[in-house]
């Protein structure tokens, strides 16, 4: 049985929420720094946290679909709290990291090689991308370009010992590479991880060369996220421009073997919710689970600058299909929903069960 908080979280995924002028005010310091950086669809929104909780909300409030939000994100007292349906939840904001309009000696700002959200740096190595996937912006929105790795160990240290949203780990994902630069994303992965003593994750594609996986053990990267999307493959040929070229049956050799290398629960892949049927996107939970890997249930957000901006997110009843069902099939199993990061729930259907395998980074 979900609780109110779950599923008042369940509510802002769906729908999103409004702002009163209070609130606007408090989280803009008067009008000094934006409400959001807009970065990316599955974080341009307030990150909050629901108080005495480990729930965490990256909640929607500007784009199109928010507009007949009922739930209201208010300040009074000196706290924050949401209202619905008569009833009010108080809440935590989490702040914009202090060096998010920033610049390095160069004039470039930090913010354009890393960027924190909860307790979570992540760099992005690619501008744009090699793919071309209907529902993510990176191809739309950005030439493809490398970017110059020591820009990434100067602004990862700025991250790291910032004052107000100090980060606890780094997460390498991005735009996909093409062929001829894997070798320099490569080095990338290898001196960030020699570079520092914080975990690291890198989510990527999957490669052709399984044993890859091998290599990227020995470098001492933390955990690995190869994201499936979707599992329906006619709609995946459809919006997964690129990727699926790939195939479902190379996804899941590279998978399997990042899980014997890694170890069961410690390899996770996102499934999005809300762009093929419900029943297909559990198919691919049971597949995932199946293997050891955790499934990350990662609710659809329309990007204004891609194909599928005017497509509406799932509605509150089909994401909590997807989560209770799909806590059936992993318990079966014997993995978890990912990521196992309480904090990096904030964009993920998932919540913390008590267990030891949910954490905050240390």
């Amino acid at each position: 049985m979900l609780k109110p908080p779950e599923l008042l979280k369940i509510e802002l995924m769906a729908n999103g929420m409004k702002i009163t002028e209070k609130a606007k005010n408090e989280l803009t310091r008067g009008g000094k720094i934006p409400l959001s950086l807009f970065e990316y669809a599955t974080t341009s929104g307030i990150p909050l946290q629901f108080h005495n909780t480990n729930i965490f909300i990256n909640s929607h409030f500007a784009e199109g679909f928010c507009k007949n939000a009922k739930a209201v994100l208010d300040f009074n007292d000196n706290s924050f709290s949401l209202n619905f349906e008569g009833k009010s939840i108080r809440v935590e904001s989490i702040p914009l990291p202090s060096y998010f309009d920033k610049k390095n000696k160069k004039g470039k700002e930090y913010g354009w090689f890393a960027m924190t959200h909860t307790d979570r740096v992540r760099i992005s190595p690619i501008a744009g991308c090699s793919f071309s996937c209907q529902f993510c912006d990176l191809s739309y929105s950005s030439k493809y370009k490398k970017r110059d790795v020591n820009n990434f160990i100067e602004s990862i240290e700025i991250a790291l010992e910032d004052p107000i949203l100090p980060a606890k780990h780094i997460l390498i994902s991005g735009g996909n590479p093409l062929p001829k630069d894997e070798k320099y994303i490569d080095r990338v992965y290898k001196k960030i991880i020699k570079s520092f003593d914080e975990p690291v994750d890198i989510m990527m594609v999957a490669r052709k060369d399984i044993n890859y996986v091998d290599e990227l053990y020995s470098w001492g990267v933390n955990e690995l996220s190869v994201n499936l999307e979707l599992f329906n493959q006619e709609i995946a040929g459809k919006l997964i421009i690129g990727k699926n070229k790939i195939s479902q049956q190379g996804y899941f050799n590279f998978l399997k073997r990042a899980v014997e290398v890694f170890g069961k629960n410690n390899v996770r892949s996102i499934l999005l919710i809300g762009l093929e049927p419900i029943e297909d996107t559990l198919k691919g939970v049971e597949a995932l689970s199946k293997i050891g890997v955790s499934p990350v249930l990662s609710p659809f957000q329309p990007s204004p600058k891609t194909p599928l901006s005017q497509v509406p997110p799932p509605n509150k009843n089909q994401l909590i299909e997807a989560y209770e069902k799909s806590l059936e099939i992993v318990k079966k199993w014997g993995v978890k929903l990912g990521p196992k990061c309480i904090p990096c729930h904030h964009n993920t259907l998932t919540f913390p069960d008590g267990s030891e395998f949910y954490e905050y980074t240390k």
